[in-house]
């Protein structure tokens, strides 16, 4: 349950006063301060403009809810949490995008749209305004970490960071080595196929997409309100130097970064849809849209026929477009910017074809990061038999110390039991079973599922269980990601920390066409999509609820969390090793 106490951990002022965020889209801003830490400063939807599009607003900072889910008799005590034991910056779902792909299905999106479904739940995950900005969002989010010198409860530094998955968005090559550039350090090139014209679907002709250079009337600028920007495209090619990451940083293997759209496996004739010079715009007139919806849900790459059938337009061949196999995923990383190197992978990764492995944060912590993709297909997740069994030596070795598991899939995702040789895949009962087992799992910090969710995951004899932290994404509202913070007090109980972080983007886009202004428009336009919303403006889509964001959980102290088992050791040094 939620402990209906908030914690004001010493927030500050804002600095600027309420007269100081006049902006526009003609650059006649004056300089508000830089949003970052969300305890500071939140960003929320100000009044609707025409067609109900709303720009973004500072408003004050939110204070950290005291959550006592597992240990219900603990009570927060300022100033005497305890002793950092890790800190780490948390993104997730970053899907650096190459938004003018043939691989892409934005056609299928439109079938979410309000006036094509009687359902306000369905949600496709296609197509979105904001895709040409991925790679500047994520600029700026690495700049907001970069900025972000120490945790904003323990005052402890940053000690590394770890990316959960979808860190692509298709699985491309091309989205590899830019991502690689983004937290390695290093040149992003957003652009592909003609380096003289954009190919994507804003320049289509097809109206449910939006035009933001204003050829045709399209449903966004007429209905919605989007704005008319002309230009934007073609900043949004330009290359760009990239800081990346001043702290080590680790990168989990997501479904986005291995399948084709997040569901099908790159094997035969798909693998070379996205070199190709044809690129799907609008589905045909008699497409079933739920058929195909359910078809991609479980992998099924028949589905491309009826696909194939729609209104398409050409584009420049791109070889550089080629499907990122695992092997070429780890690889990338093993040659990446920054520390340390392989940034999680090694050369066993190589050899054995896994995307799984452990490092030690400093002597008292261990991080165990899962590949929880099905290479069979499928956008939700599972494990197979040979990582279960690893994961079970690494939990039995790490008795004595705290365990913080990471992977791309969250605990209730963990139901894609596809297999075709017949071997009982791992899915969520039998993994959480085996970490309630082991004491030392004291938190789980995943995504995929685009939205804020703080979850206690419980023992049934009432001897606590862990915490699962699962975090936004980079490319829907509202594009955040997290400082997450271990302290750990005399008696053994841990407070996990968690305050949410926005982009280093300006409060309000300018024309400046900069990486920092375009990743300010993205935000604002994640915060417009038509399909939700009612929901963001309601105070949901992926900020999650209040209980999601700004937190401290409880964990209790190690009598309480075991019956048996040597105690807990602390130590007070934190260094980041493989």
């Amino acid at each position: 349950m939620l402990a209906a106490r908030g914690v004001n951990l010493g927030r500050l002022p804002l600095a600027g006063g309420p007269d100081a965020f006049a902006a526009s889209f003609d650059g006649d801003m004056t300089r508000p301060p830089r949003p970052g830490r969300t305890d500071l400063m939140r960003l929320l939807p100000g009044p609707a403009g025409r067609g109900g599009y709303r720009r973004l607003e500072p408003r004050p900072g939110e204070i950290h809810v005291w959550r006592d889910d597992l240990a219900p008799s603990a009570v927060p005590r300022r100033g005497r949490l305890g002793v950092p034991v890790l800190v780490l910056a948390q993104l997730s779902d970053t899907h650096v995008m190459d938004h003018q792909s043939p691989a892409r299905a934005e056609q299928l999106d439109r079938y979410a749209d309000l006036d094509l479904t009687s359902d306000p739940s369905v949600s496709v995950g296609c197509y979105r305004p904001q895709e040409p900005f991925t790679t500047h969002v994520v600029d700026a989010m690495v700049r907001s970490v970069n900025s972000c010198a120490a945790g904003p409860v323990s005052g402890a530094p940053v000690d590394l960071a770890v990316v959960t998955g979808d860190v692509t968005d298709n699985c491309q090559s091309n989205e590899a080595r830019n991502a690689m550039a983004l937290f390695g350090g290093g040149q992003a090139t957003p652009d592909s196929g003609s380096p003289e014209r954009y190919e994507g679907v804003a320049e289509s002709g097809d109206a449910r997409y939006w035009h933001p250079g204003g050829e045709i009337a399209d449903l966004p600028r007429t209905n919605h309100g989007f704005p008319t920007l002309p230009g934007v495209l073609d900043a949004a090619r330009r290359p760009f130097r990239c800081l990346g990451l001043g702290i080590p940083w680790f990168s989990v293997h997501g479904n986005h970064d291995s399948h084709v759209q997040g569901t099908l496996p790159a094997t035969g004739t798909l693998s070379h849809v996205g070199t190709g010079r044809w690129k799907l715009v609008t589905p045909a007139a008699d497409l079933d849209p739920l058929d195909v919806l359910t078809r991609l849900t479980h992998g099924d790459a028949a589905v491309l026929a009826r696909l194939a059938a729609g209104r398409g337009q050409q584009v420049t061949p791109d070889p550089e477009r080629r499907h990122a196999t695992r092997e070429e995923w780890v690889g990338l990383h093993l040659r990446a910017g920054g520390s340390p190197i392989g940034h999680g992978y090694t050369a066993r990764n190589l050899v054995e074809e896994t995307a799984y492995y452990a490092f030690d944060a400093g002597p008292r912590v261990r991080c165990i990061v899962l590949d929880t993709v099905n290479e069979h297909g499928g956008w939700q997740g599972s494990l197979d038999r040979n990582q279960l069994a690893w994961l079970s030596a690494e939990l039995e070795r790490s008795a004595g110390r705290l365990v913080v598991l990471m992977s791309h899939h969250p605990l209730e995702t963990l139901v894609n039991d596809r297999e075709p040789d017949g071997e009982r895949r791992v899915l969520a009962d039998e993994l959480v079973a085996l970490l309630l087992a082991h004491p030392c799992v004291v938190l789980w910090l995943n995504g995929h599922v685009h939205e804020h969710r703080v979850t206690p995951v419980r023992r049934t004899d009432g001897t606590g269980g862990f915490w699962q932290v699962t975090t936004a994404s980079h490319i829907d509202w509202p594009q955040q990601s997290r400082i997450v913070e271990l302290l750990e007090a005399d008696d053994g109980a841990i407070t996990v920390a968690c305050t949410v972080l926005d982009t280093a983007a300006p409060v309000r886009p300018t024309n400046a066409g900069t990486p920092l202004a375009l990743a300010s428009l993205s935000r604002e336009l994640s915060a417009n999509c038509w399909q939700s919303r009612a929901a963001i403006v309601a105070g949901g889509a992926g900020a999650g609820g209040r209980g999601d964001r700004n937190v401290l959980l409880a964990v209790p102290p190690p009598a309480r969390r075991a019956s048996a088992g040597r105690p807990l050791h602390r130590h007070r040094s934190r260094r980041v090793a493989m």
